[in-house]
């Protein structure tokens, strides 16, 4: 014999798994919205930090975007960049300190964001700052030229960079570097020639560069 059940039974019974699941259904939908306002106040912190006087201090507004957000290369960037030019404001005792930080969130971002050739770069010059041994400028260099040998935006830094790293470059990564000044914007190659003179590399450029290109500069 069939068992009847009123309809009303069964409305009765389905309403609280119904209630539970629109609770559940209203907290994912609100993931969406509190996942952008935490984008946005990271941002708004980062923005505010990189915008802000470098000074010996530690720089609030980074530091919070820091603690709020997660596997975030552009925080790491912002770090490192300001801890690069607070080394040269601290104490002379302390100033290895803050470019080694800053070297290890320029790594931090490069582990992000592995395509990102800027980051390597940003490594690349602590590393010259640092006076690093012959091998790791070497290695470092040739890493951002296999990542991205036809980025042009590359150029000034590391071309510049290349010329207080001269002596510790390999034959072939000079002969690298000479080839890029000579096929670079002139702008770019101004700004070499700058670097050059500081770092008594400017004969060198005088006599493996195109004459028609470097006699103005070469007869000063």
């Amino acid at each position: 014999m069939a068992i009847i059940i009123p309809a009303t039974a069964v409305l009765t019974a389905t309403e609280p798994m119904t209630n539970q699941w629109l609770y559940k259904m209203r907290w994912l939908l609100l993931l969406p919205a509190a996942f952008a306002l935490h984008l946005a106040v990271v941002s708004a912190f980062l923005a505010i930090g990189k915008s802000a006087e470098v000074t010996a201090q530690e720089n609030t507004w980074l530091a919070l975007a820091d603690k709020l957000s997660f596997y975030n290369p552009n925080v790491d960037e912002a770090i490192a960049r300001y801890e690069r030019e607070r080394a040269y404001l601290v104490a002379p005792e302390q100033r290895d300190e803050h470019l080694q930080y800053a070297m290890q969130r320029w790594e931090s971002a490069q582990q992000k964001r592995p395509l990102w050739p800027y980051y390597k770069l940003g490594a690349f010059d602590i590393a010259v700052v640092m006076d690093a041994p012959e091998d790791e400028i070497q290695k470092r260099f040739a890493d951002i030229v296999e990542l991205a040998p036809n980025e042009r935006g590359l150029d000034f830094g590391l071309l510049t960079l290349s010329m207080y790293a001269w002596n510790k470059l390999s034959e072939e990564q000079q002969a690298w570097v000479i080839e890029r000044i000579r096929t670079t914007a002139y702008d770019t190659r101004v700004k070499v020639f700058e670097s050059a003179d500081i770092t008594g590399v400017k004969l060198t450029l005088c006599v493996r560069l195109p004459w028609g290109m470097v006699k103005n500069y070469c007869r000063g």
